[in-house]
């Protein structure tokens, strides 16, 4: 027989909800501050006043400044907060299942401008901050790392369903994909110069099937 005493916890709805929209707000107002000001530059109590909670709050349902600039970077990457890593995505395995290698490498160029469209401003916050903090420098590290492992999949992809550019070899080709990728040319071009996210991606696919594939043969 069941123990008639025991203790169940109780879980409200209600309350679930109203603590992912407070840590929701939370990082919405860390991401505007980190944006616009810097990391370094930024308080809890700026994140606070801005979120419309008080200090302590913010350290219950986010964390400190380093955990919520960390939080941002993995829901700018993958597009939201669930537990699913980018690799295993629908959208970027779309990219390395699709046969024809011009096709790939476009809804590549299509993947990387979305993802920069979040995630672009955040890098470049990043990328300072981890001159300030070892851990957010290890954090810049890692993410530079992996996004070459992820050009890496894409050109060992690309090589299952064809050659590449006569006299490219496959580590350079990964190189060029990772530069090319790389969230500050987006910033540059789309930020600064005032290119449409629309043109870069469409600039963005036609380097890379320049660089990387052999020329297409002309039209009949």
């Amino acid at each position: 027989m069941a123990d008639v005493n025991s203790t169940r916890r109780y879980v409200s709805p209600l309350r679930e909800q109203s603590a992912r929209q407070t840590r929701q707000a939370i990082l919405d107002a860390a991401r505007e501050l980190f944006i616009r000001q810097g990391y370094v530059a930024t308080t809890i109590e700026q994140i606070a006043g801005r979120a419309g909670v008080s200090r302590p709050t913010v350290f219950a349902a986010a964390g400190n400044k380093r955990a919520i600039l960390k939080q941002l970077h993995d829901i700018a990457l993958a597009g939201d907060d669930q537990p699913v890593p980018v690799a295993e995505r629908s959208w970027y395995r779309e990219a390395l299942r699709e046969p024809d290698p011009r096709r790939s490498l476009r809804l590549y160029a299509r993947n990387v401008a979305r993802v920069q469209e979040r995630y672009a401003d955040l890098h470049e916050v990043l990328q300072m901050a981890a001159v300030a903090d070892d851990e957010l420098g290890e954090l810049w590290q890692a993410s530079e790392d992996e996004r070459r492992t992820g050009a890496g999949y894409v050109i060992d992809a690309l090589l299952g369903k064809g050659p590449l550019k006569p006299g490219l070899d496959r580590d350079s080709a990964v190189d060029l994909l990772w530069v090319f990728s790389a969230s500050d040319i987006f910033r540059r071009l789309v930020r600064r110069r005032g290119w449409t996210s629309q043109r870069y991606e469409q600039w963005l696919a036609g380097t890379f099937c320049d660089q990387l594939l052999p020329a297409a043969p002309p039209r009949p």
